[in-house]
């Protein structure tokens, strides 16, 4: 009886400490928090930024056509226009797939890096690539230009 009164005495005497904690934060004043703000007056010129914002990313880099890639005909050409970059061969399959399903003639190859780059059109001529990557701008907003280094 004694062990059981002196338990639940210790239990109260841990729940009344626990409970009754005042909170250690300490409050700090801000000088100058309560002053209201001011309206501030627009400048009557507009500032002019002359700055033109490019898009365009061409990476010059080794690579070669993936393990069961056929299609040497575009790996030829000079510049290619890449929509997915993976390290797993498998991901891009996917993609190379959905997009060989709706008509493209996607392409894989890798970089020395270990890199998968999905290849969705290949072109002689830089600004093709360039058209191209406008074309598909929506669907894939950072395509660039790949060129064999």
């Amino acid at each position: 009886m004694k062990k059981i009164f002196g338990f639940l005495l210790m239990a109260l005497i841990i729940g009344f400490t626990a409970t009754s904690c005042k909170s250690k934060q300490k409050v700090v004043e801000i000088s100058g928090a309560d002053i209201p703000a001011t309206e501030t007056q627009q400048p009557t010129q507009p500032v002019v930024v002359n700055q033109v914002e490019s898009n365009e990313r061409t990476i010059d880099e080794s690579f070669k056509l993936a393990d069961g890639e056929m299609n040497s005909d575009a790996f030829n050409r000079r510049y290619h226009v890449v929509v997915g970059s993976f390290s797993v061969q498998n991901n891009a399959k996917n993609l190379q797939r959905t997009l060989n399903n709706e008509g493209n003639n996607a392409i894989i190859v890798v970089n020395e890096r270990g890199m998968y780059r999905v290849l969705i059109a290949s072109y002689d001529d830089y600004s093709q690539a360039r058209n191209r990557i406008n074309q598909i701008s929506n669907r894939f907003p950072d395509a660039w230009v790949l060129r064999q280094k």
